[in-house]
């Protein structure tokens, strides 16, 4: 297996898209489009409502802090998981209310996030006054301090919904500088907040990790676990590095077509790595971009939505329709407008 540093290329990490939709409307909020950020990412507003579509975390991460940059709000990521509900992260965020204690909620929350293997993870770890709840993030060479902020925050904000409004950590750990934003930072998590520390992270008291609620909905449980068990195999399927070749191509459809160096790139790996590793996959770029074109397709033309055969062919990335023709004929051995998956009435 091609590696990338001392990591196998297949472990490159795919996140949720759905979680970047309160940077997207933070960023709209300001008046601004963010059709643009977007597409310097390959992505569309679209692909950020599909509950299963997942992008590669070094981009997730890059469009968090640029969206910070447009907004001018260094502090973005702290305030927008502040202020998100349960609800806006999946099921995860539905965890808090399945367990008797604070601690059986952390280590909930702890294993089914591992499970997605999105790139991060929560670790609960034991210290003589109660736990550190420490977040980290595996990904080198790339900003991760809105992601920080964000997932902290957001935690803060998890655990008032069974704790309380009031409650607080006893102390906030962050691995970045201190942006002499101190007061916004203490104004959120509601404790003394640390900078330049070893690691990121919420110190919090043993009397608040035993204490038991009686919020507690075990009923939900089960339903909760059902849905992150769907969602952790739809994520230890799209590890697979076609997968995630894949749907890169696919995000570019319509647009500029992808080229390997983009998708590389994108992966954080080399462009010979990158080949070496789908020759062990036994494809290659180029059969990954056909199988793509031909299931954008095939998809146009069963639904019917689109009339003219140049307008399917460059939405399935070819230059005209004749070209396009041409590579139907190679797939099927007809004429796209022959085809029986073409619906009738299409001109």
């Amino acid at each position: 297996m091609a590696m990338r540093g001392d990591k196998p290329l297949s472990a490159v990490h795919l996140i949720r898209s759905y979680l970047l939709l309160p940077f997207v409307e933070a960023v709209e909020a300001k008046g601004r489009d963010a059709t643009p950020m977007l597409s310097a990412y390959g992505l569309k507003s679209s692909d950020l409502v599909e509950p299963y579509f997942r992008l590669p975390f070094p981009t997730f991460l890059a469009i968090q802090q640029h969206a910070a940059d447009l907004v001018g709000d260094p502090c973005l990521g702290l305030r927008i998981g502040a202020e998100i509900r349960s609800e806006q992260v999946g099921s995860l965020g539905l965890l808090m209310a399945t367990s008797h204690t604070l601690r059986e909620a952390l280590q909930q929350f702890s294993r089914w996030g591992a499970s997605m293997q999105e790139g991060w993870g929560l670790e609960l770890v034991d210290t003589p006054s109660g736990a550190d709840y420490v977040y980290r993030v595996h990904e080198l060479g790339v900003s991760t301090r809105q992601d920080v902020e964000y997932s902290l925050a957001n935690m803060c904000s998890l655990i008032r919904t069974r704790m309380g409004r009031a409650w607080a950590p006893t102390e906030v750990h962050l691995g970045h500088s201190n942006p002499s934003r101190a007061r916004v930072y203490e104004g959120i998590f509601h404790a003394p907040v640390f900078f330049d520390q070893p690691v990121n992270k919420l110190v919090i008291a043993r009397q608040d990790l035993m204490l038991h609620s009686e919020r507690v909905s075990y009923a939900l449980l089960p339903i909760v676990e059902a849905h992150l068990q769907l969602a952790s195999e739809a994520a230890t399927h799209d590890e697979s590095l076609v997968r995630q070749v894949s749907l890169i191509v696919a995000q570019s459809m319509g647009r500029r077509p992808a080229q390997i160096n983009d998708v590389a790139a994108k992966l954080g790996i080399p462009v010979r790595s990158l080949q070496r590793a789908l020759a062990e996959c036994e494809t290659s770029f180029r059969d990954i971009m056909r199988q793509e074109r031909r299931r954008v397709a095939e998809n146009l033309l069963a639904q019917g939505r689109i009339n003219s055969i140049t307008e399917i062919a460059i939405s399935a990335g070819y230059a005209d329709g004749s070209v396009f023709s041409r590579a139907f004929r190679t797939w099927t051995g007809s004429a796209p407008s022959r085809s029986p998956l073409r619906k009738k009435g299409n001109g």
